[in-house]
């Protein structure tokens, strides 16, 4: 059905050129090679889609499997939709490709807030605080270095991002914060060149946990106040979250709609459910 040595070569050459994660390109194979052991030979789309439904037992799973679907007839095919198509692909789509997949917060944004206020170590405070303001990945806060802070006019900074997932460099505005503007320049100022800026990403994690805040809630939180920022300054919903997902490092918009979460299927349902298929032809890559 599937040529996995075809699909893991072409996917070896995305992961190279920093445009696929090591974890999303294994993946992609293992659904494939799954489906193979399932299937055998030639299916049509309705039996790739009981095959699929068989083998998943979650919404994410079933994404997944649509997603290295997707990516096989890009990379290997030449085309989308010619193995997985029509009514199958729909039913598909509506079982497991919702906007509102993603996970919920474990806490409010007010309760997430008030936790890493309440934070007695400073510099601790200021890596969450920092990646509540920026959506950086907890990864990314831990490799920021001094010369990666620039601070600009009227409180704002910008970060430039050199550790990105899939090796990808950008530079990301942080939402505006007088407290964190002018507590993390004194920081700055106080520490050593070659001091490390916070801490490991393990030790980081290791206080997240102990004070439990989901790091990568923090990140969602940030997505959405960006989006709902971009929308009241007259940005198109498409619009607004193309500029998270540049902001958040993401590759394919159905990750950012993921993060949005409610923010964005609210919004979906004015105007931009058609296209939805469309969108969730890459896997969750975060």
């Amino acid at each position: 059905m599937f040529n996995i040595d075809v699909i893991q070569d072409a996917l070896d050459n995305e992961v190279r050129m920093g445009n696929l994660s090591d974890r999303t390109n294994r993946d992609y194979v293992n659904c494939l090679s799954h489906l193979n052991e399932k299937l055998h030979n030639k299916a049509s789309p309705a039996e790739l889609e009981t095959a699929i439904c068989d083998l998943c037992k979650e919404s994410v799973q079933g994404h997944k499997y649509i997603a290295a679907i997707r990516r096989y007839e890009k990379e290997v095919l030449g085309a989308q939709e010619l193995l997985l198509f029509g009514e199958p692909l729909v039913r598909l789509y509506q079982r497991y490709g919702n906007p509102k997949i993603g996970k919920e917060l474990s806490h409010s944004e007010d309760t997430y807030f008030r936790k890493v206020n309440r934070l007695g170590n400073e510099r601790l405070k200021l890596a969450f605080r920092l990646q509540y303001r920026s959506g950086l990945r907890i990864s990314e806060i831990a490799a920021l270095e001094k010369e990666d802070i620039l601070f600009g006019d009227s409180g704002k900074i910008r970060l430039k991002v050199t550790s990105g997932k899939g090796r990808k460099s950008r530079s990301v505005d942080v939402v505006d914060d007088s407290y964190l503007y002018k507590r993390l320049k004194l920081h700055l100022d106080s520490i050593d060149d070659q001091e490390p800026l916070f801490y490991s990403e393990s030790y980081l994690k290791k206080k997240a946990a102990a004070y439990d805040i989901k790091t990568h809630d923090l990140r969602r939180i940030n997505s959405r106040d960006r989006f709902r920022k971009e929308i009241k300054g007259g940005s198109g919903k498409r619009q607004a979250r193309k500029t998270v997902g540049h902001q958040l490092g993401h590759q394919e918009p159905a990750t950012t709609n993921l993060y949005l979460g409610d923010e964005w299927s609210s919004c979906n349902s004015t105007g931009d459910s058609e296209n939805y298929g469309a969108d969730v032809n890459q896997f969750i890559d975060v």
